[in-house]
Order: C-alpha cells, then sequence, then structure tokens
C-alpha cells in the first residue's frame, strides 16, 4: 500500500459528489479532502484509493452558456 499517489489522477463527475464520496469512503477509499464548493459553483472531493490512486469527485463544470 502506498502513501503517496502513484502519479495517477483520475477524476469522476457525478451530480451527487456528496453520496459518491460517502461510498468511496465506506469502500475503503481514504480521504484527503471532503467535498468543497469551489467559487465557481463546482463541488469537488479528493480520495485515495487502497493502491494509491488519487481520484477526484467532482460535480460538472458549467458551461456558462444558458440553455
Amino acid at each position: 500500500e502506498s502513501e503517496k499517489p502513484l502519479g495517477t489522477e483520475i477524476a469522476l463527475v457525478t451530480e451527487q459528489v456528496a453520496d459518491a464520496y460517502a461510498r468511496a469512503i465506506a469502500a475503503g477509499a481514504v480521504s484527503i479532502k471532503g467535498p468543497v464548493e469551489k467559487p465557481w459553483g463546482q463541488t469537488v472531493a479528493y480520495v485515495r484509493c487502497p493502491d494509491g490512486i488519487l481520484v477526484e469527485i467532482c460535480s460538472p463544470m458549467s458551461s456558462g452558456t444558458s440553455e
């Protein structure tokens, strides 16, 4: 088990960041940073998988245009 990320980061995009974060922790991931809303409106959280991979869980980025 690595104490540091192994040079790999993946990002998973979901509308339900807090739920995905909680499921990841329950499945054995280690919390790096809990869900936080960024100034631009995106919610992000970070966990580390048991194998050392850093995972960003984030909400979709706004396109800045209204539909």
